[in-house]
């Protein structure tokens, strides 16, 4: 049985930069007690914190998203008996505002009254303020100039960058009443322009409708396609290439494991997106010593953020590099684009970017070979994909503390080592080549040596210091075998023990084992389950040949996206048992989110 979910109590809307943040009623009402994230955003910057139209005694009929970036609702005011006037109204993000149309009807006999009233407000707040960041240096002036059918606001930070936004009104006021006469329509237009001196925008993005092929897939359930407009809204423009957000609302941003691992499942689809995150990245490669920013020489960035606490230097991220495999992944990305494309001239290309993160990897690796990381308490303490404070346990519970070499970090690592020397073949340097296919090597046996735990049929989530295992059975054994590190002999027994019971449920692969100390269904990496990290395991499968295991998965994702109301599949959700327990997503994930979408993708399109 599939059980339908509703989950739309935020309907998020976006085009490039642009962002809106709305109720379940497509509106923006922060009460004046409580900050909430609702509002309508400019990289990341909230230019409104209130949009509300005073539709006393309307009810709302019927509400549709189209893609991420439309909704259209309409809303009835019934009087004894009878519907006396019928809104219709559209709204759509562009890439730097948005417009919406309220078209009033009066199918009745008689003319009805209708009182026209949209409250606007602006404060200019940072999205990591929405997101609990305090500070009280910040003392925002913000100038405001209004009219009856013009509203204004604007702001200066102290860095000179200004950020604004005119809403105009055409048809009436911000507060007229009108007299809808009967037989007729009237139509309202309401238009808002974003404004900023940060120049970061690039060429405006032209692709296809069916960019991802959905014409050419079976979608009973209207999933794939719906992952296909996402994917298309989440796609940003930077004057330095093109890149996709992470997810909406928290991360409309660009990112560098995110970004890397989305292109990579739309890779045969889309050879034109991991083509630009592998550009844009390569241009913002980090090119010193930086420890706030946990930057170094060749390593590939976390986060970018154009934000007023970014910016000013009051948090790490405007560009911001606290992530130990997003390095290994740009290379690996970079191969398989080769592979798929047969496109060698990349190679030469982003020679000097692919060199300068194989440095990296070889500078900060410790005497074992291998990559760790210590953590940053003004960025990200955990600094592998389950970054969360408590991702990363013993058996017993306690936290694994110092440097930690995260065992998913040394697969992609092993597969960047082997990306190099496929790339010094191609460049005609074969003692190279043979060098990184002998570090590949090395590091392949020296990972099976400390990772492996015998007594569980699986690897361990990471090694201290000390080299003693994180011995817990989690998800991360999954991204190993994509990336080719687990030995042929004993790709088997891995994966019979990912299927069972206490870390299969059904839906997908939980992030730890119910068996655990620290499971929990509902934590953020301790028992959920991720739809990107599920379909990465999927790709191990399909490069292992478990062509029916990985039949499994696939169909289990779809069905998983058949149970949303959105036909969205969700960042992440509770690790529970399928058929005990409906299917129920992250209170405060990203929806939609772009790895989870490509993940879709790429496995209804690898489906056997």
């Amino acid at each position: 049985m599939l059980y339908i979910i509703k989950v739309t109590t935020v309907i998020p809307l976006k085009k490039n930069y642009s962002y809106l943040v709305l109720n379940d009623q497509g509106l923006v009402n922060n009460p004046a007690d409580e900050s909430t994230a609702f509002g309508a955003y400019y990289f990341d910057t909230r230019v409104l914190s209130n949009y509300h139209w005073a539709l006393d005694g309307f009810s709302l009929l019927h509400s549709e998203a189209i893609g991420s970036s439309i909704i259209k609702q309409h809303l009835s005011l019934f009087e004894k008996h009878k519907q006396s006037l019928m809104i219709v109204r559209t709204l759509q993000v562009q890439e730097n505002g948005f417009t919406e149309t309220l078209e009033i009807i009066n199918d009745d006999i008689e003319a009805h009254h209708f009182q026209a009233k949209l409250s606007l407000e602006s404060d200019f707040n940072d999205m990591f303020e929405m997101r609990g960041r305090e500070d009280d240096d910040i003392n925002r002036t913000i100038v405001r100039k209004n009219s009856r059918n013009e509203y204004h606001a604007h702001y200066v930070a102290a860095d000179d960058i200004r950020t604004g936004i005119t809403v105009t009104i055409s048809g009436c006021s911000f507060d007229e009443e009108l007299l809808i006469k009967e037989k007729t329509r009237t139509t309202l237009v309401v238009t808002a322009e974003f404004e900023t001196n940060n120049q970061i925008n690039g060429p405006k993005i032209e692709l296809p409708n069916t960019w991802l092929g959905s014409a050419n897939i079976a979608d009973e359930h209207g999933v794939y396609r719906q992952a296909e407009l996402d994917l298309h809204d989440l796609l940003l423009s930077h004057k330095d290439g093109l890149t996709i957000a992470a997810g909406i609302p928290w991360f409309v941003t660009p990112f560098g494991r995110d970004s890397l691992i989305t292109a990579w499942f739309l890779l045969p689809n889309s050879p034109e997106l991991a083509k630009g995150c592998l550009e844009f990245l390569a241009k913002n490669q980090g090119t010193k010593v930086d420890a706030f920013r946990d930057e170094q020489p060749g390593k590939i960035l976390h986060e970018q953020r154009y934000a007023e606490l970014s910016r000013l230097g009051k948090l790490p991220f405007q560009t911001y590099y606290g992530t130990a495999d997003a390095t290994p992944l740009f290379i690996m990305l970079l191969a398989d684009y080769v592979k798929n494309t047969g496109d060698v001239s990349i190679v030469h290309e982003l020679q000097d970017h692919w060199i300068a993160a194989l440095n990296w990897l070889e500078t900060y690796q410790d005497e074992r070979g291998l990559i760790q990381f210590t953590g940053n308490e003004a960025g990200l303490t955990v600094q592998s994909w389950k970054d969360s404070h408590d991702s990363l346990s013993y058996s017993d519970g306690r936290l694994g503390e110092g440097g930690l070499a995260v065992a998913e970090v040394q697969g992609y690592a092993y597969a960047a080592y082997e990306a190099a020397a496929h790339f010094y073949q191609l460049l005609a340097q074969p003692e190279q080549a043979t060098c990184y296919q002998n570090k590949a090597s090395r590091l392949q046996s020296t990972f099976d040596d400390l990772y492996w735990m015998a007594e569980h049929n699986n690897y361990a989530i990471a090694v201290d210091d000390e080299s003693k295992p994180l011995d817990i059975n989690s998800s991360d054994s999954g991204h190993l075998l994509w990336t080719g590190i687990v030995p042929a002999s004993k790709a088997d027994k891995l994966v019979e023990r990912l299927f069972a019971d206490d870390m299969w449920s059904g839906w997908g692969l939980r992030t730890l084992s119910t068996q655990e100390a620290r499971y929990n269904p509902i934590s953020y990496h301790n028992g959920s389950i991720w739809p990107h990290d599920t379909a990465i395991f999927a790709a191990g499968l399909n490069r292992y040949g478990f062509d029916k295991e990985f039949t499994i998965v696939s169909d289990a994702m779809v069905d998983l996206a058949a149970t949303q109301e959105d036909n969205r599949v969700p960042e992440l959700f509770a690790g529970y048992k399928r058929g005990d327990y409906p299917v129920l997503p992250y209170i405060e994930a990203c929806r939609p989110q772009a790895w989870s979408a490509a993940a879709l993708v790429y496995l209804m399109n690898n489906s056997k």
